[in-house]
């Protein structure tokens, strides 16, 4: 088995069968202990005027999410709300052949699981930590509440409501349209930009569900990229070595991304 390292992508090119899906809840977010939210490095909370944070300062909570740990299955009833800090959540939408292709990636510069607070729906996708890292969460009642009662607070997330749907509809696009090698050249620059990590760890299968695809092809294209000097992957994971050259290698998709948020 090799493994990707700087961004942390392992590859096991073993297995030949299309990526499953596991539709059992990992583990709940771990809290830390209960202190007082004083700032955030998420980005929607430190827009927010100090009034407005002061008024859902108390019922934030720090919590530390593990890779891999689902936070929402389809249909579920909606319990919080997350603002990714340093961790990243992919949100995936399940094919009729079982397969899972993701459709938007949220870190530091949004939240997971506001949609249905606007629209009075259910989840409508599952979605899964893709990198461990710290959040934010808050009870999404309360955070509802908040939101009758302060339309600063809704005026303020609404951006975020349609930086969410221009995702999704440019990432159905991608899906359809572009190739694998070019998807992965944009996943990996989103998944810097939201994480602000220079390395992460995910393994090849992983990285096969994100994309919709199967494994060998993830192997192929990494060798390619590798031998051309885009990226460096060893046991620990995998880092861009040239991201000038990995941005021509991707799509379009990704400036659209980029300049959504």
């Amino acid at each position: 088995m090799e493994r990707f390292d700087s961004y942390n992508y392992s590859i096991d090119s073993t297995d030949y069968s299309p990526v499953g899906t596991s539709y059992a809840h990992n583990s709940r977010p771990s809290t830390t202990a209960s202190m007082p939210i004083v700032s955030s490095s998420n980005e929607l909370l430190a827009a927010l005027s100090s009034d407005l944070f002061k008024k859902l300062q108390p019922s934030l909570r720090s919590v530390f999410l593990s890779a891999e740990q689902y936070l929402y299955m389809q249909d579920d009833r909606l319990d919080y709300v997350y603002f990714p800090e340093t961790a990243v959540v992919s949100e995936f939408r399940t094919l009729d052949d079982g397969r899972m292709v993701e459709v938007s990636l949220t870190g530091h510069e949004g939240a997971v699981g506001f949609l249905p607070l606007f629209c009075n729906s259910r989840v409508t996708n599952c979605t899964q930590v893709s990198q461990a890292g710290s959040a934010i969460r808050i009870e999404s009642e309360i955070l509802a509440k908040m939101i009758r009662l302060h339309p600063e607070l809704s005026i303020a997330l609404a951006p975020q409501v349609d930086q969410y749907v221009r995702q999704i509809s440019q990432r159905s696009v991608c899906n359809m349209y572009h190739s694998v090698k070019e998807r992965l050249c944009t996943w990996l620059l989103l998944a810097q930009d939201r994480s602000g990590k220079k390395t992460m760890k995910l393994t090849h299968e992983q990285i096969a569900r994100i994309l919709g695809v199967y494994r060998p092809s993830v192997t192929c294209i990494a060798l390619e990229m590798r031998k051309k000097q885009l990226i460096d992957y060893s046991r620990g994971g995998v880092s861009i070595r040239d991201r000038a050259k990995v941005e021509q290698s991707a799509c379009t998709c990704y400036t659209e991304l980029a300049h959504a948020y």
